[in-house]
């Protein structure tokens, strides 16, 4: 078995359906893979799924109680036989090159994780209690895809004008089916059904050409990545104690990042994330992962993504600043430290505020470092000293921004 496709999900039916269906598709032989979908002790119609008879080896795993996404996806890794280890979301629809392409880094380097920048958002499906950035992107794609608007057409009573989905939504009780299993099959045709998804692109793109280089190309690793089975092993696969949504992936790729691997972006790599009902707590829940992941790795390369919190994110910024600290650790090891740690400390501040709910402010009073004026002055003091090397702007910039707020 060359390779092993992991899919945790947890009442993701019929969308974890497509998603298998797209895996039927692969321009890979499909003796020498396997798929095995993880349910999370679903409470729809998932455990149907192990009657699937796939062209591909496929396992049904379930488990008796709800664990969480870093806990389900571990249980695959258990009973992967593959060398090349491929995770995938639950909603993923990926084009028929995605195995082949993932597969042929993995026979030059022992050491890469493998990432896509292309990703959309595809309405397979309109569901009952959609929010407002989904009935908006439905609503941009009747209006410009005549596809679109024929499709939905067939779909609800023909005494029905379609000019707002809206009007659709607040009536449905069940998914409205919108594609198929003949659409999933003509890979091409998806995109009329689909909008732009921007986080990746912007990690991306503000990067540039030195992504691979960057101590922060860990951060783009949402979820859908490839690695070597070894690899995974290094790293002991992913963190259970991330048990509601969000960071159990960020944790697994920042611990990859500190064993050396290298973060590679495949523009080949081509995918659709299939639009369903956001869970009410996703918010919350994010925010509390991200305090969980400082708390894990309190070092700056994972604290500086609380800045995000107080401005508009810049990730040639953070990536300056981050190499800086690097290189002011190298040239003056064991200085600096009360200067260091300050910094560190202030950005925790910001994630606590944050999953208190509380408005991100006086992070210097928050921090304690105020209140402890020989150890704010030892602080400041170093400071003028970093800056007064003149090699360290961003890190004296990022001091400067936390400091006054």
């Amino acid at each position: 078995m060359l390779v092993s496709i992991i899919l945790a999900s947890y009442n993701r039916y019929p969308f974890i359906l497509y998603s298998l269906y797209a895996l039927e598709n692969q321009n890979f032989d499909l003796s020498k893979m396997e798929v095995i979908l993880v349910d999370d002790a679903s409470s729809d119609q998932t455990r149907l799924l192990k009657y699937y008879k796939p062209p591909y080896a496929f396992k049904y795993i379930r488990n008796k109680k709800n664990a969480g996404i870093a806990a389900t996806r571990n249980r695959g890794l258990e009973n992967a036989k593959g060398r090349v280890i491929i995770f995938l979301d639950a909603e993923m629809i990926v084009d028929p090159n995605y195995v082949r392409n993932n597969y042929r880094h993995h026979l030059k380097s022992k050491n890469s994780v493998v990432i896509g920048d292309k990703v959309r958002r595809l309405y397979t499906f309109i569901c009952p209690r959609f929010n407002e950035r989904q009935i908006k992107e439905v609503n941009s794609l009747l209006n410009k895809r005549a596809i679109v608007k024929r499709r939905l057409s067939t779909m609800v009573d023909k005494s029905t004008k379609i000019k707002d989905i809206s009007s659709v939504v607040n009536h449905l009780k069940h998914p409205l089916k919108i594609l198929d299993k003949r659409d999933i099959q003509h890979f091409s045709s998806l995109r009329a059904f689909s909008t732009p998804k921007k986080n990746l692109t912007k990690i991306l793109s503000q990067l540039g050409p030195d992504f691979e280089k960057s101590p922060i190309a860990w951060m783009a690793c949402f979820g859908n990545l490839s690695l070597r089975k070894s690899l995974v092993k290094k790293v002991g696969g992913f963190d259970a104690d991330f048990k509601k949504w969000g960071e159990e992936d960020r944790d697994f790729a920042y611990r990859l990042y500190k064993e050396g691997a290298t973060f590679i972006v495949d523009q080949g790599l081509i995918r659709y994330h299939q639009e369903h009902l956001e869970s009410a707590n996703k918010k919350k829940e994010g925010k509390t992962n991200k305090l969980l992941l400082q708390k894990k790795h309190p070092d700056l390369n994972v604290s500086i993504r609380a800045l995000n919190f107080i401005q508009k994110t810049d990730y040639a910024f953070l990536n300056k600043i981050v190499q800086e600290d690097h290189s002011l650790y190298s040239d003056f090891p064991g200085q600096f430290e009360e200067f260091k740690c300050a910094i560190v400390l202030m950005l925790r501040q910001i994630y606590i505020l944050k999953s208190e709910n509380k408005k991100v402010e006086n992070v210097l009073k928050h921090s304690g470092i105020k209140n402890n004026p020989l150890k704010r002055e030892q602080i400041f003091k170093e400071r003028d000293q970093v800056e007064s090397l003149g090699k360290y702007p961003n890190l004296i910039k990022l001091f400067d921004i936390l400091t006054n707020k």
